[in-house]
């Protein structure tokens, strides 16, 4: 357990060390400006487009993390644990962290807008309730985003161009796939392997309060397919033996 919390400290130091996360922070506060610039906003509403927002922000910052290792310093650290499933895992905790960093940032900044305008921001008042439903959701959706991200790694495909240009092509497909299913129903065959952002953020769709059920069925729906994304990236890098 001491060399996985080590591993996950040291893959945040060595991120945060860099400017890597200057860039997704701007575009983060930017999206959340552009959510909370105008009033009165749904709570539900503005919070489930912060969780699709964190999605696909998370699979960017998941594809630059791949590349923030190379492949020397990977084998000596894998070698260094004796286990290359510990040290993949350390890094999905590590973008999970970053994850829930980011949704901390995107749950507090409606807060504030909030006592800013004097409670005047959204159609409701703001409870405690929204945020205790709020922050979990979009912490899975950003996990879920990382782990997808994480395909791109170099060692699941060495064509750098095309697989980022196919992992964010999933990601698009995954946020626009009711849209999508919607003017083209026999694509389900095809697109249930998509993450599922796109039919969670359906379940909320014209509610005004958060539901103990719906909420615990998303959360459960995110985290699974986020695993799910992360054991193919690790299962598929053990078997190139990268």
């Amino acid at each position: 357990m001491r060399r996985f919390s080590g591993l996950v400290k040291y893959q945040m130091q060595q991120y945060f060390s860099t400017s890597r996360f200057a860039m997704p922070f701007a575009v983060l506060m930017i999206l959340l400006y552009s959510i909370y610039s105008s009033r009165p906003v749904g709570v539900v509403d503005s919070l489930m487009v912060s969780c699709v927002f964190l999605f696909l922000l998370m699979v960017w910052i998941g594809v630059t993390a791949c590349d923030m290792e190379h492949e020397v310093s990977e084998q000596i650290l894998i070698l260094r644990v004796q286990s290359a499933w510990k040290y993949y895992s350390s890094h999905a905790c590590f973008l999970f962290l970053i994850g829930m960093i980011s949704s901390a940032i995107a749950i507090l900044f409606p807060v504030i807008m909030d006592l800013c305008s004097r409670g005047q921001l959204f159609e409701r008042p703001l409870k405690a309730a929204d945020l205790l439903y709020g922050f979990p959701l979009m912490s899975v959706s950003a996990f879920l985003g990382g782990a997808l991200g994480e395909i791109s790694h170099p060692g699941l495909n060495r064509n750098r161009k095309t697989t980022i240009l196919f992992t964010f092509l999933l990601a698009v497909t995954a946020v626009t796939k009711a849209a999508i299913l919607k003017n083209v129903p026999v694509l389900a065959v095809l697109l249930w392997v998509v993450p599922p952002i796109s039919d969670v953020t359906a379940m909320f769709a014209g509610e005004s309060c958060f539901s103990v059920n719906k909420c615990s069925t998303a959360f459960i729906i995110l985290l699974i397919s986020g695993m799910i994304w992360t054991a193919v990236k690790i299962m598929g890098l053990k078997k190139k033996g990268f």
